[in-house]
């Protein structure tokens, strides 16, 4: 026999029990953004909008229809007094206006240039001027081209004040004058007619002026 019996066997140990890990802390969240408030609808016709709008809208309307209708308007007008005066241009109608209204102002003054010559020439004889030197003055000219031509009174106290300033204006004594030679060709020392003084020179019309052979015309 054996010596005592054997003790039995310890039973085996269970294993340390694992420690738990600490609970991780949330991370800090960001504080909520607040709702953006609704954008106001917006009106899809000009009936949507409130009346003071749609007063607004409509008068601007208006302005800008009746611009449009007179610039109309006045572009058929002109278009109407162009071709009424036989002036047909694809051009601007506005340059074209321009231009016809330049030549319009350059004939109206050799038109008024004419008769202020004419005018002196009836009034220097009464005066007693040299009509070559009266017309050949820019001052003297200058002077009679605001006058109203058909006023022979005014435009003879013009060239009486020409002459007091400057009497060497006054018509020289002259001798025995030659005869003008007329558009006729006659070579007579008549009456010059007023076509005939319209194709004479300044000289010639000087010395029929001295002659006399305009004092009808005067």
């Amino acid at each position: 026999m054996t010596d005592a019996t054997a003790a039995p066997e310890a039973a085996p140990q269970a294993p340390a029990p694992v420690p738990t890990p600490p609970a991780s802390t949330p991370a800090p969240q960001a504080p909520a953004q607040p709702a953006a408030p609704a954008a106001p609808a917006q009106a899809e016709q000009v009936s949507d909008l409130p009346e003071w709008a749609q007063k607004i809208i409509g008068d601007a309307r208006k302005e800008a229809g009746d611009h449009r209708a007179a610039k109309n308007a006045a572009d058929q007008q002109l278009a109407a007094i162009l071709k009424a005066a036989g002036i047909v241009d694809d051009k601007d109608p506005a340059a074209v206006l321009e231009a016809a209204t330049k030549e319009r102002d350059a004939a109206a003054q050799e038109r008024d240039a004419a008769q202020r010559e004419l005018a002196v020439l009836k009034a220097a004889q009464a005066v007693g001027a040299d009509t070559s030197k009266l017309l050949d003055r820019a001052s003297f000219m200058t002077t009679i081209q605001g006058l109203d031509v058909s006023d022979a009174s005014a435009v003879k106290a013009a060239i009486e004040a020409a002459v007091a300033a400057d009497p060497t204006l006054k018509t020289p004594r002259a001798g025995s004058a030659s005869t003008i030679s007329t558009a006729g060709g006659t070579g007579e020392q008549g009456p010059i007619t007023e076509e005939q003084l319209a194709r004479m020179t300044p000289e010639q019309v000087d010395k029929a002026y001295r002659e006399g052979r305009l004092a009808h015309l005067l």
